[in-house]
């Protein structure tokens, strides 16, 4: 977070500046820490300073990965992506299939990060808008303003997919605000200007980054990350490492010797005979520790972090055999979907509208159109597997009280499909709504020459 006393130029490039010679604080350390757990990586390294060189060269390092688990389990909202209510037009300019995935991901990251930015930009070659996470980024300020919204975001670019340069550049975007014009340059790490167009103006007077957090800004913009689960995956691969040294040294044991006083003489191997001088003393040591109390003990710290994130804990050793029900599984998971319900509403509702604005304004300076203002979202719920006799209870009980047409039944079950196949569907629907004509009797058996008469 940067707070700049002015929209001055002057007072803009010399706080990015001074931000620049520390741009390694200890924030963007975290960040990169909780992101290597995330994807799984360097997990050797971490586990590595609690154990000795040759300890480690005596067992495999364990490579679980506790976190991504957690924050798929918690970000449910856009598991099934979301029915957009908007203008064709709208839907014709934005990358539906992009947004889908990058959303889903935006989700489980304000989990584990905390705070998280998400880019609109322009793809001139499709001629739609495109959508690009930022895990790293720096919100701007301006002094006496609101904490809740930045006029200003840096951010780096070589960390996004998009480039890969020598030297560390930043882009910069600022809104207009109190009639002074938004600016969007990039800067390199020893604060030079690199101008994108000749005035260095925002040419869409917002920021084309929208802003979520894990829950709403208390004391500050940052808020609370998924530190707790990090940790605990760190503890658990450390469990297990020290699980896996128990049951090489129980199995083979340490071997000793004492009374020889020449090292040269022991070789030990399956196939050797190993000879002891007169008063010497073999023997082997087996680990003292418990393996059933390393299991519990790691078991009941991964219980409890899951409980204090509003997960249930389930074991493949728990399973009776049965499958639980639709109905039974709501039950248990009614925590976690009380906590969902509550952070849809907080967060991803509001900045699904948000970033609606930012699109209609980047579609209108790019491709000169307006797409309106009608925007509403459909947040589906996650589906539990129901048998074929309760799914059609449910959809007759939905049908009967005009809670849903087989319209969307059809986009339920079938969320990909094309607006051919949905018209292809609408067809089908008014043709079989079509009373059938009425048979006339009499005609029948004329038509047929009396084929069809009943006989007597």
């Amino acid at each position: 977070m940067l707070t700049i006393s002015d929209q001055s130029e002057g007072a803009l490039l010399g706080a990015l500046q001074e931000q620049l010679k520390y741009i390694e604080d200890e924030r963007t350390r975290e960040r990169d820490y909780l992101m290597d757990f995330y994807e799984g990586i360097n997990i050797d390294h971490y586990v590595s300073e609690f154990f000795g060189a040759e300890t480690l060269r005596q067992a495999v390092t364990p490579q679980n990965n506790l976190t991504r688990r957690v924050c798929s389990l918690r970000a449910m909202t856009y598991k099934r992506p979301p029915r957009m209510r908007t203008s064709d037009e709208y839907m014709d300019f934005i990358d539906k299939h992009s947004l889908n995935a990058q959303r889903r991901m935006l989700e489980r990251l304000t989990f584990l990060l905390g705070n998280m930015a998400f880019r609109s930009k322009w793809n001139e070659i499709d001629q739609k808008v495109e959508y690009e996470i930022l895990s790293h980024f720096t919100p701007l300020f301006l002094a006496g303003d609101s904490r809740d919204k930045p006029f200003g975001v840096m951010y780096p670019i070589e960390n996004q997919g998009n480039a890969r340069v020598s030297e560390s550049v930043h882009a910069v975007w600022t809104e207009e605000r109190y009639g002074v014009p938004g600016r969007h340059f990039l800067v390199d790490e020893e604060g030079k200007v690199i101008s994108m167009n000749e005035s260095d103006i925002n040419p869409y007077g917002i920021l084309p980054v929208t802003f979520c957090h894990r829950y709403p800004p208390m004391r500050d913009y940052h808020v609370g990350n998924a530190m707790d689960v990090a940790q605990t995956d760190l503890a658990v691969n450390v469990a297990l490492l020290e699980l896996n040294l128990a049951i090489r040294y129980g199995c083979l044991g340490i071997k000793y010797i004492s009374g020889v006083d020449d090292p040269s003489r022991i070789s030990i191997g399956t196939d050797k005979i190993l000879y002891l001088p007169e008063q010497a003393n073999f023997g082997v040591t087996s680990s003292g520790g418990n393996l059933n109390q390393i299991i519990d003990s790691t078991r009941f710290l991964v219980e409890t972090t899951l409980n204090n994130n509003h997960i249930r804990a389930k074991y493949a050793r728990d399973d009776s055999g049965n499958a639980p029900s639709a109905a039974s599984l709501s039950i248990v998971e009614m925590e976690n979907m009380d906590e969902r319900s509550a952070m849809t509403e907080d967060t991803w509702r509001p900045w699904e509208h948000k970033r609606f604005e930012v699109d209609s304004r980047i579609i209108q300076v790019e491709a000169n159109r307006n797409v309106g203002t009608e925007y509403s979202v459909d947040f589906l719920e996650p589906n539990y597997a129901l048998t074929p006799e309760a799914e059609i209870m449910l959809w007759d009980w939905r049908f009967s009280r005009n809670l849903a047409t087989p319209m969307d039944w059809f986009q339920y079950h079938n969320p990909d499909a094309s607006p051919e196949d949905l018209a292809r569907f609408e067809e089908q629907q008014v043709e079989a709504d079509k009373p059938e004509p009425t048979q006339n009797r009499l005609l029948n058996i004329l038509a047929s020459n009396g084929n069809d008469r009943p006989s007597d």
